[in-house]
């Protein structure tokens, strides 16, 4: 190696092993509860420093299309049944299915938006920390490509850790 700096740190290594050894490793660490979604990146250069730096990023939850259990007129309105030739009131429809309904759209939304953070990010790896009871539902919606770059699963809500810590979190 002719790179003096390189060849004190490991004389018998040659350049391409070197190089290949020390290219930064990029990882994302995705933290979420049910309202929202924190995510960090953590790249890892062995030349700069031996602690991995972290660096937050800022993801923006939309839903990936508009969501039709949510209108102004959410139960339905309908005339009420009467004789012919009265006027009636408006009666409601009831609102069947909607509430799952949403939390369906949610978890999809969700997962959509961890596949695109993964996919952009360009990561070698992600771990994710998530309230155990989305977890599942969450992850079975991500593609095949992205789950298998997931190393770490904790289950729980940790969005509200600060930046310093959640290096931490995944470490064990």
């Amino acid at each position: 190696i002719k790179n003096k700096h390189c060849t004190e740190i490991c004389p018998s290594m040659t350049a391409s092993h070197f190089v290949a050894q020390h290219i930064m490793k990029k990882k994302l660490i995705i933290l979420v509860n049910r309202e929202s979604l924190c995510a960090y990146s953590q790249s890892n250069d062995l030349l700069i420093s031996e602690y991995p730096s972290i660096e937050k990023i800022n993801v923006d939850l939309q839903p990936s299309r508009p969501d039709p259990t949510i209108c102004t007129d959410q139960d339905g309105r309908f005339p009420g049944g009467s004789s012919i030739g009265y006027s009636t009131a408006m009666k409601h429809g009831e609102a069947h299915g909607r509430i799952s309904e949403q939390k369906k759209r949610k978890l999809s939304d969700l997962a959509h938006t961890i596949s695109k953070l993964v996919n952009d990010e360009d990561c070698e790896a992600w771990n994710l920390a998530i309230p155990a009871e989305q977890a599942n539902q969450v992850i079975n919606k991500l593609p095949i490509e992205v789950q298998q770059k997931l190393t770490q699963l904790k289950e729980g809500d940790y969005t509200w850790l600060p930046r310093k810590e959640v290096n931490r979190l995944f470490d064990s």
